[in-house]
């Protein structure tokens, strides 16, 4: 006896299933102890045994056409409900289905599931918000930066099933062993994958929103404003929408918490609950601006005079350049204004005798709003040069790190380096921006969010307003919003600022965007066609920009285009554009 299965080769260029015939001899010598939709084959397929995943049980045989056989039954795979969430990611995304399956697929072969208690819900009491959150059976929580993560997850994990996201490795480990010594059954992801299957409460960071959780009771994500969350390479997806629709489809409670959420978030349609006005304020750090229009540098072009005694001063800081090469910033070198577009506010470049912008091109000629003197400098900073000149300047040793340095610990007091340091740093007495603008004023339509994600990180570094930590930020712009919000522990102001500024320049979230690059993207963007509600802008540095207010039609549109030949990249809605 035999059946007939459909399978998803593991081949992303292809994304097409076939029918196979699955033999009894092939079923029983199968480690699984039962072949179901999502399970891990072996089939040949244009010469070559690959692998692929089953789709579809009993199918009907097609007449008059032989089908080949499954070779071999290889293990476990992603639940029915991950294979059929790849379906819906394919098309919100533009990506291949199998793309999203690896990610939902152990690494190793897993031949049997283990078994678990995790079904059982605990009884927990926890902080209020937290219990509250989780009774709105969705909402978006803003809690302050040095709040700890942990009640919300024993919320979360007293539920049942969860599935709790982190933006780090490092934040999920800690959280992890934290659970761990409370009592819970958890796994973390990728690592425990055949424990999370069976049912345990799963902790991971972006990869674990595809953790292969057979239905979930709760949905926790912490800090959804982080970039990290977000794939980089097309398909560009979020896992934090991954999460939100598989709380969706288990009917399970879902929290999502921030300092300060994202505009995405905030317009999901879900209560914004927040924590009482003072807590949320003192759980801030204190923020000391220094404006760097009229105050004479202390040690070449980056220290002030009041960062200089800080430095000298406080025993553990942390200066943060977000930058290893050469600013795209100019700044008059009468009055120290920053040059900024009329129309979108971005900071200008400075190329000859004109300002230019390197989101969409504008140019003026070189002169400065404010004093009309036509005399402008381009910002010079470095990680390396800060971090000679700072030995200099304090006479300590001082650490540089960047995302490329592989360093787990820190044995100076005194650190300079990208906003990989952010990550590698856990306390501090003091965090300096040295040139915070090339953030503020960066050319991308999510630079005010980027820059207070940074603010955020800072500020949970040095503590709260009780610790007296503090975050000195350098600045020829102390009046942006993004400031104000921080100085007053109140990034609700902010997001009100970005969602009217979004509005009239039509930007996502108001607006969907999908981003279009690479050799053949000339010829795939002349075949789109043009319908009512799309609108094609571009090029520019060779990106297209595909722009509507519906996310279906715009995907509608992108996907009917048969592709090209050469290299494509299609990125929907992604975070750095």
């Amino acid at each position: 006896m035999s059946r007939v299965v459909r399978v998803l080769p593991d081949q992303p260029a292809l994304d097409k299933e076939f029918d196979y015939r699955l033999t009894e001899e092939v079923a029983e010598a199968s480690p699984c102890r039962e072949i179901s939709i999502g399970t891990i084959v072996r089939v040949d397929l244009r010469g070559r045994r690959i692998r692929g995943w089953i789709t579809e049980l009993d199918v009907e045989e097609p007449k008059e056409i032989t089908l080949s056989e499954i070779k071999k039954v290889s293990g476990v795979g992603p639940p029915a409900s991950l294979v059929s969430l790849a379906q819906w990611a394919s098309d919100r995304w533009l990506g291949t289905r199998a793309h999203f399956l690896r990610t939902a697929t152990h690494t190793r072969i897993v031949p049997a599931l283990p078994k678990t208690s995790a079904s059982d819900k605990h009884k927990v009491v926890t902080q209020t918000l937290a219990e509250e959150s989780f009774r709105r059976n969705g909402a978006v929580v803003r809690v302050a930066p040095s709040i700890d993560d942990f009640s919300f997850a024993v919320a979360a994990a007293s539920r049942g099933r969860a599935l709790i996201l982190a933006p780090t490795l490092a934040r999920a480990q800690h959280l992890y062993v934290a659970m761990k010594r409370a009592g819970f059954d958890v796994a973390l992801h990728p690592r425990d994958w055949p424990q999370s299957a069976a049912g345990s409460i799963t902790i991971g960071t972006r990869s674990a929103a595809w953790a292969p959780i057979p239905k979930l009771d709760a949905v926790l994500v912490l800090d959804e404003h982080e970039e990290s969350y977000q794939q980089e390479s097309a398909p560009t997806w979020n896992a934090r929408d991954v999460a939100l629709e598989r709380a969706r489809r288990d009917k399970a409670p879902w929290v999502i918490t921030s300092p300060s959420p994202s505009l995405e978030a905030l317009t999901c349609g879900a209560p914004l609950l927040t924590e009482d006005r003072r807590r949320e304020r003192d759980g801030w750090a204190i923020f000391d601006l220094i404006d760097l229009r009229d105050r004479p540098p202390s040690a070449g072009s980056w220290c002030s005079e009041e960062l200089a005694r800080v430095l000298r001063k406080e025993s553990r800081v942390v200066c943060v350049l977000n930058r290893k090469g050469r600013a795209r910033l100019a700044y008059c070198e009468q009055c120290g204004t920053l040059a900024r577009s009329e129309t979108s506010g971005k900071a200008l470049g400075l190329e000859g005798d004109e300002l230019v912008s390197a989101l969409d091109g504008e140019r003026r000629p070189a002169v400065c709003d404010a004093c009309s003197s036509r005399r402008f400098r381009r910002a010079k900073l470095g990680v390396s040069g800060v971090a000679e000149e700072l030995e200099l300047l304090t006479r300590r040793p001082v650490t540089e790190i960047t995302a490329d340095d592989e360093i787990d610990s820190v044995d100076t007091d005194l650190t300079v380096g990208t906003e990989a340091v952010l990550h590698r740093i856990s306390a501090a007495d003091a965090v300096a921006f040295l040139d915070f603008d090339q953030e503020l004023l960066a050319p991308r339509y999510r630079a005010a969010e980027e820059a207070m994600a940074l603010l955020v990180r800072a500020s949970r570094i040095v503590g709260g307003r009780a610790n007296s930590g503090r975050v000195i930020v350098q600045t020829r712009v102390p009046d942006h919003p993004v400031l104000r919000a921080a100085v007053n522990g109140d990034p609700g102001s902010l997001a009100r600022t970005e969602l009217d500024i979004r509005r009239q320049l039509r930007q996502p979230p108001e607006m969907n965007w999908a981003i279009v690059s690479g050799s053949a993207a000339e010829e795939f963007v002349q075949k789109i066609v043009v319908a009512d509600g799309l609108e094609i802008m571009g090029p520019y540095e060779g990106r297209w920009r595909i722009r509507s207010a519906s996310r279906e039609l715009l995907v509608e549109h992108l996907k009917a285009v048969k592709r090209p030949n050469g290299r494509l990249r299609i990125e929907i809605n992604p975070l750095r554009a």
